[in-house]
């Protein structure tokens, strides 16, 4: 199996494109990609799509090694190859033995993972590994799996040079999933952006994400307490900024920092009377750090205990909310509250102007809670 690059399009194109992988976005714009090429090398191109409900698939795939009456380059098309029957299958793989010249072909099929490995099936029956190794000038096999949260700015850095021709720089890809989130379609929406900005062949860094992307992006009230949690003031002025430049609303926005904060006193009462499993979550690494991680989410409401084991990586794990309720005690925890609640009250009473200033002052006191705490600094 190739590794996904665009050396391919350049001299010398394969004739056999298998496409495989549940990242359906990806899948879309490598095919768009390739067609473009295909049609800029020649002058006359003609695509054919099988339809089940217009031929058999024996008569449209004889027409792949059938020459062209009008000498034209023909593009075939076969998608969810998954639901061609054995036999189907077993003849396309005779019939891509076969030299065929001015001829394209398109495989797509769903990756199945776990026990209906379905796409396996597709893989096997027409000797992917094989043809791709015995004949590599012909057949390309291209895969496009969505892999999971913690692995996705990895996966970025080989996916962009595949479909936009650039660089992205692991910070870059960070950056964008910290902006962004892990939803494949705002990611490739936010790719395009930054394709159509940036200078041809410029790299996508830190930098340019922050520009782009940072710049045009309106900020939510999820993000505030988040930051809140993490202690980290800067970022927490920075989103303040974003929520009044659009529709800040400060009930909404204080119901939301009420929950993010009283997520973080259940895992310190879980912590307080399961110290063992605090402490084996510390100590532990990888699979079984996201197993007791699972664990406290679904003792603390985090998680329902449906939810598999691996949702407990970014849900608990890698948004650091385990490290967040170390940082704040109970007694910090409870004075917080309280603050939220008079803003509250003050807001819907009229006694307190949801103002920027007002709600900065308020995000001031909720970071610097352990000063306040002990000095009084600001009541």
């Amino acid at each position: 199996m190739r590794k996904n690059n665009t050396n391919f399009l350049e001299g010398e194109m394969p004739q056999v494109f298998i496409i495989s992988g549940d990242d359906f976005i990806g899948r879309e714009k490598a095919k768009e990609k390739i067609c473009n090429a295909i049609y800029r090398r020649y002058t006359e191109v003609t695509e054919e799509r099988f339809d089940s409900t217009i031929e058999p698939f024996e008569i449209y795939a004889e027409r792949i090694i059938t020459p062209s009456l009008f000498q034209s380059v023909r593009l075939f098309h076969i998608r969810h190859a998954q639901t061609l029957s054995g036999n189907e299958l077993k003849r396309l793989s005779e019939i891509l033995s076969v030299d065929f010249p001015e001829v394209y072909v398109f495989i797509e099929y769903e990756d199945k993972k776990g026990r209906n490995k379905k796409g396996q099936g597709v893989a096997d029956k027409l000797a992917v590994k094989e043809k791709v190794k015995k004949y590599p000038d012909k057949f390309i096999h291209l895969t496009f799996d969505k892999p999971p949260d913690y692995k996705m700015a990895e996966w970025l850095t080989t996916q962009v040079p595949v479909l936009f021709n650039r660089r992205i720089t692991r910070t870059g890809a960070e950056t964008l999933i910290d902006l962004t989130g892990y939803e494949l379609d705002k990611l490739y929406s936010e790719l395009q952006k930054l394709d159509i900005h940036l200078p041809e062949k410029a790299s996508i860094d830190k930098v340019a994400v922050e520009r782009i992307t940072g710049a045009s992006r309106a900020m939510s009230p999820f993000e505030l307490a988040d930051s809140l949690g993490r202690k980290d003031m800067p970022r927490v002025l920075e989103i303040i900024e974003s929520l009044f430049r659009s529709s800040f609303y400060a009930p909404a926005c204080i119901t939301v920092m009420f929950n993010h904060f009283w997520k973080l006193l259940k895992i310190r009462a879980f912590a307080a009377e399961h110290k063992d499993r605090i402490n084996a979550f510390y100590r532990a690494r990888y699979t079984a750090q996201t197993r007791i991680a699972h664990e406290i989410g679904v003792a603390t409401g985090l998680l329902r205990s449906s939810d598999p084991e691996k949702k407990a990586y970014p849900v608990m794990i890698l948004s650091g909310i385990i490290d967040q309720a170390k940082s704040y005690s109970s007694a910090q925890l409870r004075s917080i509250f309280e603050w939220l609640l008079a803003f509250d009250v003050g807001v819907k009473t009229g006694k307190v102007q949801p103002t920027k200033q007002a709600f900065q002052l308020l995000c001031y006191k909720i970071v610097r809670v352990a000063e306040i705490a002990e000095g009084d600094l600001i009541t």
